[in-house]
């Protein structure tokens, strides 16, 4: 068996220590990009692992904003979006740096809401990396 033949795929890394793996790649729709509106589905998981929360425990409800607005998702994630497009599914992980601030900071995006999962956020705001697999269904 050639070298080739079992090669995984690679995460790329971006400037900020973002790590991004396209899963899969989209139609060949407008890619996210600055000043689009998009809407996700998503999981968050904790460093090890851990399951933290979903758009699933929200009825689906998907994580709709306009990509650039600091107000709405952490930077990391905002970085780890840009280029996707409508279908694409990706895998990322934020580091802390670019992540859940630990300033109080509550607009991170898409953040839990339930006591449990918002706690997990909060107790470890500032040092966890957190690993999202996300799936972008609309670009406007």
């Amino acid at each position: 068996m050639s070298s080739t033949e079992n090669k995984l795929p690679e995460f790329r890394t971006l400037p900020s220590g973002v790590r991004v793996l396209d899963i899969v790649e989209g139609t060949k729709s407008e890619p996210a990009e600055e000043g689009k509106t998009v809407s996700f589905q998503w999981v968050l998981r904790d460093s090890r692992g851990y399951f933290v929360d979903s758009s699933a425990e929200h009825d689906f409800d998907p994580f709709i904003y306009k990509v650039g607005d600091a107000t709405k998702a952490i930077p990391g994630f905002d970085q780890a979006i840009r280029g996707m497009r409508k279908g694409g599914r990706r895998r990322f992980t934020v580091p802390p740096e670019v992540a859940y601030r630990a300033t109080g900071d509550d607009k991170p995006g898409p953040m839990p809401t339930g006591f449990g999962p918002r706690r997990q956020i909060e107790v470890k705001k500032g040092r966890e990396t957190w690993y999202f697999e996300v799936e972008l269904r609309n670009v406007r």
